[in-house]
């Protein structure tokens, strides 16, 4: 895909639409359709080519470290003379876009990464955020932001495609939003606040250009995975329905009919690459911990359960309900519970004694003005998550991650 120029109009096309699709809700539709078409074109070269997701949360701690920006994998820091990667499967690339040059990261704390947004945080916006307006924000200027300015280089610019971690990023962005969706009533429709066009319309058009096309397709095409030629699904997050009743003229079809545009009956299940964490037993299991939910680490099952039974043996049903609904049920008569915490605990293999959460790094002024953003909503965004990690530190809790 590379030598093929593949991969300079993935980017050419990122930073010609960059404006349209970063501050607005485009965000979201954009980069699952934009994904989707760099795996499209990955499959005319390997048919069963899926992109995996990086679920960077889990690496918050150490990012450096991660499994995925290792010298067998996509490489780590650049050169420290000029930034270009040596190392990993993009090792010596070139790119074109803006003008030639090498593929460059400039590790934001070389030659280490500054802490990101934990996946505690991240899980509590997937469950507390009843709009999608306020779970783009928080997601954009989190863990979003976190990931591009940590790796820098090229990674923190307009044409950051360039570098394969993008789409495992957004495929995991993706997934989380995917979650999101499944955990609101209207999520899978819910398409509000300001849009590519002014205010946001399920009748947008996606935004594209610089070499890589959409043929017009509206945002409503792509809210639900299964459907109009969407055809894959996440292995840590719940499956596509089987039908989906049509909301407009861009929503119809079924799971299988859409399964079949892609040529053959066979789903694409995105994965996350293995880690350490795949090692660990799993709990004796608490049946009503569906972690796949409502959880952000929902990738690393044992770390998610625990995080789930951790949660409720920690924090109060008030501070439940107000930053974890999906861990307080609602029992027959209709009161609030908080259900029985497992106290078997035998299965976990990892330390109850884990560190603090560290806080997470405030997005740079330089990133957050490229995208024009607001920068007191985003300080107040990264106030409000290090408010939540307080509250986590100063409890019993104690993360698995």
């Amino acid at each position: 895909m590379h030598a093929n120029g593949h991969i300079d109009r993935f980017a050419r096309s990122h930073e010609a639409v960059f404006d349209q699709v970063h501050g607005t809700s485009a965000f979201f539709p954009f980069h699952r359709r934009f994904v989707l078409e760099f795996e499209n074109i990955g499959r005319s070269y390997d048919p069963g080519f899926t992109v995996p997701y990086w679920d960077a949360p889990l690496d918050y701690r150490r990012p450096e470290r991660s499994p995925v920006l290792q010298r067998n994998t996509l490489g780590g820091n650049g050169r420290s003379s000029d930034g270009c990667l040596t190392s990993g499967v993009m090792a010596n690339w070139g790119i074109s876009v803006p003008t030639r040059h090498c593929l460059s990261r400039r590790f934001d704390n070389a030659p280490f990464i500054n802490s990101w947004m934990p996946p505690e945080v991240v899980s509590s916006y997937i469950q507390s955020d009843s709009s999608l307006a306020d779970f783009r924000e928080h997601i954009e200027y989190g863990i979003h932001g976190n990931t591009h300015v940590g790796l820098g280089g090229d990674a923190a610019t307009k044409y950051a495609a360039a570098d394969f971690f993008f789409h495992m990023h957004h495929a995991n962005i993706d997934r989380l939003w995917w979650l999101w969706q499944n955990n609101h009533a209207r999520g899978m429709s819910m398409y509000n606040g300001i849009g590519s066009q002014g205010a946001a319309s399920l009748n947008d058009v996606i935004p594209n250009g610089g070499g890589i096309g959409f043929g017009g397709e509206r945002v409503g095409s792509v809210m639900v995975l299964g459907f109009n030629g969407v055809c894959y699904s996440y292995d840590s997050a719940p499956s596509p329905p089987r039908n989906f009743p049509a909301s407009g003229p861009t929503q119809k079809g079924s799971h299988r009919n859409a399964m079949s545009q892609d040529g053959d009956d066979q789903e694409r299940v995105r994965s996350r690459p293995p880690s350490a964490a795949d090692t660990a037993e799993a709990l004796p299991g608490d049946s009503d911990i569906p972690s796949h939910r409502f959880l952000s680490g929902a990738s690393d099952p044992t770390g998610s359960d625990l995080e789930a039974i951790r949660m409720r043996a920690s924090l109060d049903p008030d501070q439940l309900r107000a930053f974890y609904p999906g861990l307080v049920h609602v029992s027959r008569d209709g009161h609030q519970r908080t259900p029985a915490i497992v106290d078997d605990l035998s299965g976990d293999t990892r330390t109850a004694l884990q560190a603090k959460i560290p806080y997470p790094a405030l997005l740079s002024k330089d990133w957050v003005a490229m995208h024009g953003f607001d920068y007191a909503k985003v300080e107040q965004v990264h106030r409000e998550a290090c408010y939540l990690i307080e509250l986590l530190n100063n409890s019993t809790y104690r993360s698995p991650y």
